[in-house]
């Protein structure tokens, strides 16, 4: 995928007035020279959300949120920042310019294969609506429980059993032979530019995959014959817009649910979804066949922390929930494990009895290592010390893998109880450590720390006097003092304009924290004498930087393996510090 143009994401802050775009989701009331609401991002009795049209930020002063329109969106809508841009764009009619990534699609690729998937997908539900070949595909959801009305929610089509009919469309609408075999809705045996090409899914029931922001970039078609050699599913292959594993069916529905019950129910398939979404059932998802992925698991940390897996109660569920729990436990997700009545799957227990007993058997989730020991003794595979032993030596690695110490504390301490054993034996089988790559994940996903009070002290005063900004400038740069300073001396570069407005860019290249913390300081204007405040904040990291570096030598000098050189080498060091503390204690008149 391509970068997005510095130019675009410009013109999309340029032209989003923040208070129209908030109102838009709910309604604001003025207050005095700003808005005010409830505060979207916490429960809370009396309105402590504010948009500042004049800012063009919000601040909540509950709970700290705070930022831009295009944090607003990214936070509310729980997007990524391209995603968040291309919102906006679309919302103001400006075109998306794309630089060239040369690890994803050309620029303009992208929106192509983008726009043959959604052409592909109107013609295929077009079919499944009025084709008198699509017969059998109504028949079949009908007998499923579908409606037509579920149908077109869910934009479901049907692949004729024609070779080339969808190709040949495409090719009507000015789509190329190389655009459609990219984009995976065509295959060939032969290789070469005459080798014949063919559709790649016939006669099935077709599923549009859309990425979160809900734009079709993939199929998946159940077969609706009875051919006992052809897969039950084919799926697209991965293409330069569609990654199998970093897409969750259903998301661009289920979003705002998910974040609201702060729960995911996992289901197996895209039908089983669909039909807990009908029943009212919202917090539901789907990955990309039956394993959770790292990228998976870590997009779906961004909407919940609990994931409820309700996958079929047969061998192919119990690998996959198994199959799954590397990747969630990594990330930090608490999964527990649905056990649904045998024979039923999702679909079937929603229509046979009703989305209130699905929900009842949802809430009966257990812990999946309570659920495992369920399962073990119901087998009475631990009915003796060696099956103990091979249980606990099955559990050691997945209960090296979660990141949270209380939390595996407490699982730890569960199972031990339940089975007799000491934890000190279970943690034995705990020496199973988590990849390179898994590690790395989670430290991504760690926000970062918090402004040092200093920091934000002189942030806020950056923000706030063009003298502050100006004297700041001419001095040592503040990350020489503080490797947070960066963020204050980002500040003082800038050029304000005549409201006290920094330039948009500067807002949309901060990560969540600064950006967050931005939006806290910019509310309030500190009092007195600005660039006098700025000094003496100045020069109490300067005065604190120097007595940590006198302590260290101190506790340096101590050491007995000491030469007298290395010793009267450190001393000197100290008087050297010592006297440039004294001269930078100076007030500011004197120095």
């Amino acid at each position: 995928m391509g970068f997005i143009a510095e130019e675009t994401i410009q013109r999309v802050i340029e032209a989003t007035d923040i208070v129209e775009l908030v109102g838009s989701y709910f309604p604001l009331k003025r207050a005095g020279t700003s808005f005010r609401a409830l505060c979207p991002f916490h429960r809370e009795k009396s309105p402590s959300f504010h948009v500042n049209p004049v800012r063009q930020n919000y601040h909540c002063f509950g709970c700290g949120a705070g930022g831009g329109a295009l944090r607003f969106v990214m936070d509310y809508e729980h997007l990524d920042f391209p995603s968040a841009v291309r919102r906006l764009a679309q919302r103001a009619g400006i075109p998306v310019l794309e630089e060239e990534n040369p690890e994803g699609p050309k620029s303009g690729e992208r929106a192509r294969l983008v726009a043959l998937h959604v052409e592909a997908a109107a013609w295929m539900h077009d079919q499944l609506l009025k084709s008198p070949s699509a017969a059998h595909a109504r028949d079949y959801l009908k007998s499923r429980g579908i409606t037509s009305t579920v149908a077109k929610e869910w934009q479901l089509g049907y692949a004729p059993e024609s070779w080339d009919g969808l190709l040949q469309h495409l090719r009507s609408k000015r789509f190329t032979r190389e655009e459609i075999l990219l984009g995976g809705l065509a295959s060939s045996k032969d290789t070469g530019e005459k080798a014949r090409i063919y559709a790649r899914f016939r006669d099935r029931l077709m599923f549009p995959i859309c990425n979160d922001y809900g734009e079709v970039i993939a199929f998946s078609g159940r077969i609706l014959n009875t051919d006992p050699k052809a897969a039950k599913y084919v799926n697209s292959p991965e293409t330069p817009v569609f990654t199998k594993g970093k897409v969750l069916y259903g998301l661009h529905k289920t979003k705002r649910d998910l974040a609201s019950q702060n729960a995911a129910i996992v289901c197996e398939g895209q039908l089983d979804l669909i039909a807990a979404y009908g029943a009212g059932v919202r917090h539901v998802i789907a990955p990309q066949g039956t394993a959770f992925t790292p990228d998976q698991a870590r997009i779906l940390k961004r909407f919940v922390e609990t994931v409820l897996l309700c996958f079929d109660s047969d061998t192919a569920g119990r690998k996959a929930t198994l199959a799954s729990l590397p990747a969630l436990l990594s990330h930090g997700l608490h999964v527990r494990v649905v056990r649904l009545p045998a024979g039923e799957d999702p679909d079937s227990l929603i229509r046979g009895r009703g989305a209130d007993e699905f929900l009842e058997v949802v809430n009966r989730a257990r812990d999946f290592f309570e659920n495992a020991l369920d399962e073990a003794l119901e087998a009475g595979e631990v009915a003796d010390a060696a099956g103990k032993s091979r249980f606990v030596r099955r559990m050691g690695p997945v209960l090296a893998r979660i990141p949270d110490s209380v939390f595996q504390e407490s699982c730890v301490a569960g199972l031990c109880a339940r089975l007799g054993v000491s934890p000190g034996a279970v943690r034995t089988h705990m020496k199973v450590p988590a990849t390179k790559d898994e590690a790395a994940e989670i430290m991504e996903a760690e926000p970062p720390p918090p402004l040092p009070p200093a920091i934000e002290m002189l942030a806020r005063l950056a923000i706030a006097s063009g003298d502050a900004r100006a004297w700041l400038r001419s001095h040592d740069p503040v990350a020489t003092l503080d490797p947070a300073g960066d963020f204050v001396d980002r500040i003082a570069a800038l050029e304000f304009d005549e409201s006290g407005t920094p330039p948009a860019g500067f807002v949309a290249g901060l990560n969540a924290q600064e950006e967050r913390a931005f939006s806290k300081l910019v509310q309030r204007t500190p009092g007195g004498d600005l660039l006098q405040a700025t000094q003496l904040n100045y020069q109490g990291l300067q005065i604190a930087q120097i007595q940590a570096r006198i302590e260290n030598l101190k506790g340096s000098i101590s050491a007995p393996a000491l030469s007298t050189q290395e010793r009267q080498s450190l001393q000197k060091q100290i008087l050297d510090l010592t006297i440039r503390l004294a001269e930078v204690r100076r007030p500011f008149s004197q120095a």
